[in-house]
């Protein structure tokens, strides 16, 4: 019964001198003097606190980056027979500048509480000479220290070390008043051997960028973090008594170390001059060129209008300057695609656009130069690139094609199918009550009767018809041929080359796409003879120089039964 007393008695003293007690809150650091490459270790400890604090850390970002944290720990202890309590906080901090900097007063929170931690100074060593004394580093190189606006700069990161090592993260830097594009980026990590002022490092690129200043101004690019697991020698190793590299490897430790490259500064001057009203950010050494797929149509048909731009700098960050085209086409919104040269450091490739263009009056047309000015650096000027004009011939089409592309030619076709059109005439009246029935409504319900019976036949039928269509208009390719070359024409090379060229299609299964003289030799050279390839050839050539110039009018009376001729040929070696 006493020793329960004395108990109790004891639990309730022990209450009350921890209540009693007075919460007390510091605020620590494991060093007030590092290297920049070096973390820091900031701990806020709150004694003889019921609760965790609770802490503000923003007012510390502006010059340290917290590397890990917070870590809670509560430690309990007893000392000449009094307990106290602490609970902490731990941050793992990397300065981002050197010299002395300051660790502000923080406001902690224990049990709605508030209390305020003391300020503590660091002086943060910048590290000047670490080349030759630091065992492991990040170096941040830029090729140019001052560039004008849309000039691309290349840095480069480069990790030297001399101890061994793993990478366990990588941090990219993210810099304000750039347009960053990533050269290469360490996918692994290979080391190569190299010396600086005469001591052995090794060395690994771990990232390389491209970045464009998009003002002018001083400007900084930041730095490069970089986590890693160094191997060190371990105190059990001063106790071994053989030095031989056997028992050296077992006696190693891993030292988890952050380590950051310094910034760079770049002065971004502006243009020497003032940009010309046409200048759009183009800043390099570029070439323009344009041209279509095809340059003779009917109207209302397809034009693919395409646009080159290659070059070397600020690619894919400007537009190009609108382009005028005649008022009688219908123009579509472009599409674009961009290739780049993986195998250079400097952004160089090549973006294409592609206009869908659709005459609507026939004649000849020129689609006008497109113009690209752009900053030289090399040579401090703006310059003009211009493509060269492209003629068009818009040939007189039938009057009764798609005026309107917002549906193409099979979409209407099918809209043709389920449009049943109102009779006019006086339709046949029978009076009521009459007995006879209509023959058409025998006939109808004869009809409806075969199709419900035999579906599958009329379906298989169906699928038929359409497996063999390419196989029926390859046999039917010459006959239509024949038929359309018989006809008169004002344009009669122009019938008789858009005559051969649907032959070959139809005849071939041949895309319609880019079909030229080049593409029939190809593919019918092992097919007919050589004298018979010489002469289909020649015929488009002539074909061709009648459409485009008055070279060949002497062919224009026996034009059309040559080719009669020639294609009756090449149907029954093809046969």
């Amino acid at each position: 019964m006493i020793k329960k007393i004395n108990k109790s008695i004891f639990l309730l003293l022990l209450f009350f001198s921890f209540s009693l007690s007075q919460t007390i809150v510091n605020a620590s650091v494991d060093a007030n003097r590092i290297s920049q490459n070096e973390t820091l270790g900031f701990k806020i400890v709150a004694t003889n606190a019921d609760a965790t604090p609770t802490v503000d850390i923003s007012p510390i970002l502006k010059d340290f980056k917290i590397i890990s944290g917070p870590a809670q720990q509560t430690n309990i202890q007893w000392i000449n027979g009094s307990m106290t309590s602490s609970r902490s906080l731990t941050w793992t901090l990397l300065a981002k500048k050197g010299g002395k900097i300051n660790i502000p007063s923080l406001n902690v929170n224990v049990e709605k509480n508030i209390f305020r931690t003391n300020p503590i100074g660091i002086t943060v060593d910048k590290g000047a000479g670490r080349a030759q004394m630091a065992n492991l580093f990040i170096e941040a190189k830029a090729d140019k220290e001052q560039a004008y606006p849309g000039e691309q700069i290349t840095v480069t990161y480069r990790l030297f070390t001399r101890l061994n090592l793993s990478i366990e993260d990588i941090e990219y830097p993210k810099s304000i008043g750039f347009w960053n594009e990533d050269l290469r980026a360490a996918q692994s990590v290979r080391f190569n051997n190299t010396k600086i002022n005469g001591i052995d490092y090794k060395v690994a690129t771990l990232y390389k960028s491209a970045l464009f200043p998009t003002k002018s101004g001083n400007l900084v690019i930041a730095p490069m973090t970089a986590i890693c697991n160094v191997e060190i020698p371990s105190r059990e190793k001063l106790k071994n008594p053989f030095n031989e590299a056997f028992f050296n490897s077992m006696f190693r430790e891993t030292q988890r170390q952050f380590i950051q490259s310094d910034s760079i500064n770049i002065k971004v001057v502006k243009y020497p001059i003032s940009p010309p009203s046409d200048f759009s950010g183009a800043v390099g050494k570029f070439e323009i060129s344009s041209m279509v797929d095809t340059p003779v149509v009917k109207i209302n048909e397809a034009i693919t209008f395409k646009v080159k731009l290659k070059g070397t700098g600020n690619l894919n960050q400007f537009n190009i300057n609108s382009i005028n085209f005649p008022q009688n086409m219908e123009v579509f919104p472009p599409t674009s695609s961009f290739k780049r040269n993986e195998f250079r450091d400097d952004i160089t490739g090549e973006q294409n656009f592609e206009y869908i263009l659709i005459p609507r009056i026939s004649g000849k047309f020129i689609l006008e130069p497109i113009s690209l000015t752009y900053f030289d650096p090399t040579i401090d000027k703006f310059i003009t690139a211009r493509s060269k004009s492209v003629p068009l011939i818009i040939n007189p089409g039938n009057t009764k094609d798609i005026a309107s592309t917002k549906f193409n030619k099979e979409y209407v076709s099918l809209l043709g199918d389920d449009i049943r059109h109102i009779k006019i005439s006086t339709p046949s009246l029978y009076s009521k009550g009459a007995k006879s029935i209509p023959i058409w409504v025998w006939t109808s319900y004869l009809i409806a009767a075969t199709l419900f019976i035999f579906p599958a036949t009329i379906s298989k039928f169906k699928d038929n018809r359409l497996s063999t269509f390419s196989q029926r208009q390859s046999k039917r390719a010459l006959k239509i041929a024949i038929n359309q070359l018989l006809k008169r024409s004002n344009d009669p090379f122009a019938l008789t080359s858009n005559v051969i060229y649907k032959y070959f299609q139809s005849k071939l299964f041949l895309s319609s796409e880019n079909l030229d003289p080049l593409m029939i030799e190809s593919v019918l050279q092992d097919y007919i003879s050589k004298s018979l390839l010489k002469e289909v050839l020649y015929l488009m050539k002539v074909c061709d120089a009648g459409r485009f110039g008055p070279d060949a009018n002497i062919q224009i009376s026996s034009l059309q039964q040559e080719s009669i001729d020639i294609l009756k040929k090449i149907d029954k070696a093809l046969a």
